[in-house]
Order: structure tokens, then sequence, then C-alpha cells
């Protein structure tokens, strides 16, 4: 075997192994809460996994100029919780929504959510107060659950939702398909407790209204699609059953930072015929560069071999200018060099 494999060096290569896959998994996974590349408890990689499972094609869209690439009349748009307001960038989710799409809005607290329902042109709000249930909840009162009326097409099946410190819908004109139980409260004073100011009563939790050609769907909690959440009520398969209507299911993702950096690269290169051009090129002159390399004389050579002038020394020569070099080395090792550095000159040799 070529090359001083000691102990050193093998835990050496070892810890480059295992720094360099950390890297790269590091660099092609999210931490980020509700992050769709993120596949811990907190974050939403089952959303796409959904998708896959159902053979639905999946635009992840770092760009609301997405919508316009994508069938509206046969696509599902999802929304959780945007870090960031869409401005005037929220017109192409106007006109792709107007045009038959449809749009789904999860939110709970942040303002993103409703700034994006109040440009499309939906009259449904979420009203960013927690939502507890003393009676009917899952494993604390900030987990409420809540009835779905099944005989609906939104959510055919889905009997109960639960939410993971959730909050309402204000309806407006919309039609609920969700209610939290007429035990739970909205904890407006944040202090975990029913207070006398606070009034038990069934609040709506999902909707779903009729905007221009398409619809959009808004829910007071993005947990609901939590890798975690998924396996508690119905929440699994009330995402099932929305991907299962249409035809393709994007993701956005353009006003979040829970994108990592080598799915940022993968997506920009997908969407640009220069990147594509760029990264086949690169490969090209990668794989060029290894066959050349391969090619080269001492491809194969210790790694730890000796600069040596062979000129016209003789093999008792260049074994005692090995030694020299490594007094340290046994006769074998010494040997193998030698061997390995007359080879490598007569090959040489003969190819000029």
């Amino acid at each position: 075997m070529g090359g001083d494999w000691s102990l050193p060096r093998l835990l050496l290569g070892a810890l480059a192994v295992a720094v360099g896959l950390t890297l790269v998994v590091a660099a092609g996974t999210s931490s980020a809460s509700l992050g769709a590349y993120n596949t811990d408890w907190d974050g939403t990689s089952q959303v796409r996994a959904a998708a896959e499972s159902a053979d639905t094609p999946t635009t992840v869209a770092r760009n609301v100029s997405a919508y316009a690439t994508v069938p509206a009349n046969r696509t599902l748009a999802v929304v959780l919780s945007p870090d960031e307001p869409y401005g005037p960038e929220a017109e192409a989710i106007r006109s792709y929504v107007r045009a038959g799409g449809t749009l789904l809005v999860a939110e709970d607290y942040g303002r993103g959510g409703n700034e994006l329902l109040e440009a499309v042109g939906a009259t449904a709000r979420i009203d960013g107060r927690p939502l507890r249930d003393e009676q009917r909840a899952g494993p604390s009162p900030a987990f409420p659950k809540a009835s779905a009326n099944a005989s609906r097409p939104t959510t055919a099946g889905v009997d109960t939702l639960v939410l993971n410190h959730g909050s309402v819908v204000d309806p407006g004109n919309a039609t609920t398909l969700a209610n939290s139980s007429s035990f739970s409260y909205l904890d407006g004073d944040r202090d975990g407790e029913l207070d006398d100011a606070e009034e038990l009563a069934a609040r709506p939790v999902l909707t779903t209204e009729r905007v221009g050609r398409g619809t959009v769907v808004t829910v007071s909690d993005p947990s609901v699609f939590l890798n975690s959440m998924l396996e508690r009520g119905n929440n699994g398969a009330f995402l099932a059953g929305l991907v299962g209507q249409h035809d393709h299911v994007l993701l956005d993702v353009s006003h979040t930072t829970a994108v990592p950096p080598l799915v940022a690269l993968r997506l920009s290169l997908q969407n640009s015929p220069l990147g594509i051009v760029f990264a086949g090129a690169l490969s090209i002159a990668v794989v060029l560069t290894l066959a050349d390399s391969r090619a080269s004389p001492g491809w194969l050579r210790d790694r730890n071999e000796p600069a040596v002038d062979r000129g016209t020394l003789s093999r008792d020569d260049v074994r005692a200018a090995v030694r020299a070099r490594h007094p340290d080395w046994d006769d074998e090792r010494i040997q193998r060099v030698t061997n390995s550095l007359i080879q490598s000159d007569t090959n040489e040799r003969t190819d000029d």
C-alpha cells in the first residue's frame, strides 16, 4: 500500500472527511424554524415530502416571478409566516390568485401574513393573540384542538386540527372551515391564564374565500405544518388533501431567510441558463483536470517520496539517497520507495 498511512494520518484523514461532510450537510440544510429545508421537529421539510410522495411537481420559489411560471388554476402556493413584507412584489401573487391560483397563507403573530392577505384582496385576517384551551387541547392548553368541516373539499376527511401556540382568524367574508372548541379563549395579556376579561368561545382557525377566479386559504398557525405537528390530529391528512387537489405545488420562500447556501446556489443555477452553462463547463474542467493528473507520472507515487536527482544513479545509489533522507524508515519501505523511483524514471525515459 503506497503512502505512509500511520495512525495519526488516518485520524487526520477521518477528521477532514467528517468536517467536510458536516460542512456539506450544514450548507444543504437549514435550522430555521418553519424552514422548508429544516428536517428537525420545527422544520417544514415534510411539506416538500408530501408533494414528492404524491408525485406532484414542486417549485421552490425564491422570487415572486415564479408565480408567473406555473399553471395558476392547477397550483397550490404555500406561504408560511413570511419574515419580510412583500410590498409591491405582492402584485405578482395577486395576479396569480385572480387567474385561478390557490394561495395558502399560514400566520400567527407576524405582520407579513396579514399584509399579504390584504395585498391579494382577501378579507380574512389573523388576530395575532394566542389561542388557548384548558379542556380540548394536546400536550398543554397552548395546543388547542379545532373541529373541521369534513364535508368541504378543502377539509375532506379531516376531523381535527391541532395548533401549536397559534392564533385565530377574523374571517371577514371568508367561509370558516375549522373552529376551536367553546372552551377556548384568546390570551390577550399573554399570561397563560384565563382572566375575567377573556371570554370562552369557539373561534375560526381555518377559512377559505374566493378572490377573483382563485382561492385564498387562511390558517391561523403555520405550526400546523411543522414536521412534528403533522402527526397530531389530522394535520397530515389536511396537508395531503390540499396537495392532492392540485397538479403543482409552489413553496414560496422568497421572503424568508431559511434557504441554506447550497440549496440557494442550486436554485439559482436551475433558474439561470447562464448558470447551467457555467456549471456544466466547470464540471467538464474538473473531470479533465483529474484525468490529466492521473495520466501524469507519479500519480501513484509514495507521497513521502524524497526529491532525489536520479540522473544516472544506480539502484544502490538511489537506495542510499533514500536512506540518508529517511534514516528512520525500515528496509522494506526503503526498498519499496527505491523501486517506485526507479520504475517512474524508467517510464519517463520510455515515454521520451
